[in-house]
């Protein structure tokens, strides 16, 4: 009888804790690749759909946003104010816009020199729309999170970008988005709505299990849940799957929060030694950087069929 009491109060404790703990959820929204990536498609009129869809679901679900933004695209001349035109809808909306480098340009094709032009030419509009905000922190995320392939290189950048007043920004959710989109956009205006439909289903179910994954390896590095960053970025998926997407996130405890709030955290002071040519999530990086023995092989990859129609582009 006993110990049938201490199996029931055991019980009861895990499911107390696991509800506390989903309760104390917290998420950063940020979406790379300002105004918007478009896909075969005339890009102002399908920039102002998908802007005004993603602004509104932030809205609605009281997400605060930090949007990086590649100048290069406002440079057609003829639709340059219209473009910085959607910019301003984000400066509108509270949004703090980052720096994703002016042309999206790789770190690892690129000399240090060549890659601090990118940045110093990536701010120059972002900056004059956040004036009104007044002081507030600035951010910046590598392209592809390519964050340097030589220990030179990377400390070179990274001092360059803190004397600027720069914060490397980190991310511990990547649902490979851009992977899902170019076949779903594609299905999209070929009318095949049925394979739309499919890739959206899929993209969402491969989200949630790209956030279990973070939320069951963060205990392992730090003992507890840390808040998520979820990297996302501005396409014809997001504007047409990001409510979902969120109200997913809510379905498993999670609140928005802003970046700054999610990076006050000490989890996000553990230094990020990583240097190579790919761009993993931070959790990686911080496994490497405090020489932990932890299995990613969890860690989910867009489904096969996903992978053929994206590489069929």
């Amino acid at each position: 009888m006993k110990s049938t009491l201490m199996v029931v109060v055991f019980l009861l404790c895990s499911s107390v804790c696991a509800q506390t703990s989903r309760a104390q959820r917290t998420m950063a929204v940020t979406i790379d690749d300002l105004p918007y990536i478009t896909i075969d498609a005339p890009y102002l009129p399908n920039a102002q759909r998908a802007t005004k869809e993603i602004l509104r679901v932030l809205a609605k679900h009281k997400a605060p946003v930090v949007g990086f933004v590649n100048e290069s695209q406002l440079e057609p001349a003829a639709e340059r104010d219209a473009r910085i035109a959607l910019l301003k809808q984000w400066v509108g909306l509270g949004a703090v816009l980052g720096n994703h480098t002016y042309s999206h340009r790789d770190l690892n094709q690129l000399t240090v020199e060549q890659f601090e032009e990118e940045i110093t030419k990536g701010d120059v509009v972002t900056r004059e729309l956040m004036k009104a905000r007044g002081p507030y922190q600035l951010y910046f995320r590598h392209p592809m999170t390519h964050t340097g392939d030589t220990p030179e290189k990377k400390a070179a950048i990274e001092q360059f970008l803190a004397a600027r007043g720069y914060k490397v920004t980190p991310h511990t959710i990547e649902n490979s988005d851009f992977i899902f989109n170019v076949p779903y956009a594609q299905a999209r205006h070929q009318n095949d709505l049925a394979l739309a439909k499919r890739l959206r289903d899929a993209y969402l179910d491969f989200s949630m299990a790209a956030t279990q994954f973070a939320e069951n390896i963060s205990p392992q590095m730090f003992g507890r849940e840390i808040p998520q960053i979820l990297l996302i970025h501005a396409n014809d998926l997001n504007a047409e799957a990001l409510d979902e997407l969120l109200t997913r996130c809510e379905a498993r405890g999670y609140r928005f929060v802003s970046l700054d709030q999610a990076m006050a955290d000490p989890a996000y002071q553990t230094r990020d030694t990583w240097v190579g040519k790919m761009g993993p999530t931070w959790f990686m990086r911080w496994s490497a950087s405090k020489n932990l023995n932890l299995s990613f092989r969890a860690d989910p990859d867009p489904p096969t069929w996903v992978m053929d129609l994206y590489n069929q582009r």
